[in-house]
């Protein structure tokens, strides 16, 4: 008789589904106890997930035919692991992951108010651009630690916020990739189409919306992809920064890693990691990758 591997797959799920259901029954009294409720309440709360189950298992087969069973169990993984780990370990993770969520978005724009014209005006002049882009180059390799001893005494002296203050340093190293592939995107703006634009008298904003700004555009999403996934890695040293015997903390899951690592809790670093990397791959894939997409799509020019 020939070995069935399907029956060995239904009987196995049949089985994990009937300890998964059962398993749980011996704790509800201490469930009831815990969360100050009557055994009630816990056995509806327990009804009303078997219920859950049952109801969604036919759109469940249905979906998975239509996206892929193993993407379907891939996200039916993170959606119910990663809830059940910030609740259980800590319940501020999903705020501290925000305000560094906040932190970041917020000094990308900044970084972008400030750095796309000063790139393009760099770029647009090949003699300045070739004196700048290994300056650039050598600022984004530089090590932000060296400036924790400034950066602690500063804050700790004139009172300053650190919330504020000490997103300096996640910016310091990640900002370069945007003026370098700005000042990139510029220098190689064909000539010719600069020469049209002055023949037609595009200027002003209207040279910036319609000329310079789709032309670089492809290279600034380079830039800010880079600059983005760095400041979610600086700020785990950036947001908890320890000189002496003086330490400056800000809010944001950043410090949360480096202080569990100060102590070494590692269910708390994986939490902190695994949170801040759901955020970085869904910031990825909702906005980046479609920004990329876009400029390669619609405004490449070469």
């Amino acid at each position: 008789m020939a070995f069935d591997s399907r029956s060995l797959g239904v009987a196995t799920a049949g089985f994990a589904a009937f300890v998964n259901l059962y398993s749980p029954q011996a704790l509800l009294p201490e469930l009831a106890r815990e969360f100050h409720v009557g055994p009630g309440e816990i056995s509806a709360l327990m009804t009303a997930g078997t219920a859950a189950i049952a109801l969604s298992a036919p759109f469940t087969g249905a979906l998975a035919d239509v996206a892929g069973r193993k993407r379907l169990i891939t996200a039916a993984m993170f959606a119910v692991v990663v809830p059940m780990l910030i609740m259980t370990f800590a319940g501020s993770v999903a705020q501290l992951t925000f305000y560094t969520f906040l932190r970041v978005s917020a000094l990308i724009a900044l970084t972008t108010l400030v750095w796309v014209p000063i790139g393009v005006w760099i770029g647009l002049r090949p003699r300045i651009a070739e004196k700048v882009q290994p300056l650039a180059q050598f600022l984004a390799a530089f090590p932000a630690n060296v400036l924790f001893p400034v950066a602690v005494i500063g804050i700790l002296r004139f009172h300053l916020d650190p919330n504020i203050w000490l997103s300096v340093l996640i910016v310091f190293g990640t900002q370069w990739y945007i003026v370098f592939n700005v000042i990139a995107g510029a220098s190689a703006f064909p000539n010719d189409l600069r020469e049209a634009a002055q023949n037609f008298r595009v200027h002003g904003l209207s040279w910036w919306k319609s000329v310079i700004l789709p032309a670089i555009f492809p290279y600034y999403v380079t830039g800010a992809i880079t600059a983005s996934g760095g400041s979610w890695n600086a700020s785990i040293v950036a947001e908890y920064v320890k000189w002496g015997d003086d330490r400056v903390t800000a809010e944001g899951v950043g410090a949360y890693i480096a202080q569990a690592t100060a102590v070494g809790d590692y269910p708390k670093i994986v939490l902190g990691v695994a949170a801040m990397s759901i955020v970085v791959i869904l910031v990825n894939r909702l906005f980046w990758r479609r920004l990329s997409v876009f400029a390669e799509s619609r405004l490449r020019l070469l």
